[in-house]
């Protein structure tokens, strides 16, 4: 074999072992994920795992705690509406975090079952209060979610579809 093709052989092998090593790596911190319910406008999310740390409005996916309505270990994407350290409050039924608004928690799921109340107070480190807008949403604003803890979040979601 020439010197030429050896070069061309040797470029060739390097290049297919770097991508697939990088695909490998991107696959292993990348994941598809997939909204079931109305409670966002979207249904496909790319989770980026390597994002635990998610700021203020984006959207995370976690594990659900243990609850009635979904089986165990079911993925939630929602947003998160709250971090440590900010003060969430109730009135009534109305949650409220640093004085925002952010939703009413209905006596009752779309089963007709009784929900409790999620925590209020300062978020503690490593918790986050998340949400959607949609009056419907099994989130913090219910005691079957409460806050989230750093533990269960996945990574931070990109909307794709």
């Amino acid at each position: 074999m020439r010197m030429r093709s050896r070069i061309l052989l040797l470029a060739a092998a390097t290049f297919a072992f770097v991508g697939a090593r990088n695909l490998a790596e991107m696959a292993g911190r990348y994941r598809f994920g997939i909204n079931e319910t109305a409670s966002l406008p979207n249904w496909a999310f790319i989770i980026d795992r390597g994002d635990r740390r998610p700021q203020r409005g984006q959207l995370v996916q976690f594990i659900a705690p243990d609850n009635p309505y979904y089986p165990h270990g079911s993925p939630f994407v929602k947003h998160v509406w709250g971090l440590p350290g900010d003060q969430v409050e109730r009135r009534g039924r109305e949650y409220y975090i640093g004085g925002r608004d952010v939703g009413f928690a209905k006596p009752f799921s779309q089963t007709g079952r009784a929900t409790s109340l999620g925590p209020v107070g300062v978020i503690p480190p490593g918790h986050y209060y998340v949400g959607t807008a949609s009056k419907d949403s099994l989130d913090s604003r219910y005691g079957e979610i409460g806050w989230i803890g750093a533990d269960r979040i996945i990574g931070v979601a990109e909307p794709v579809l």
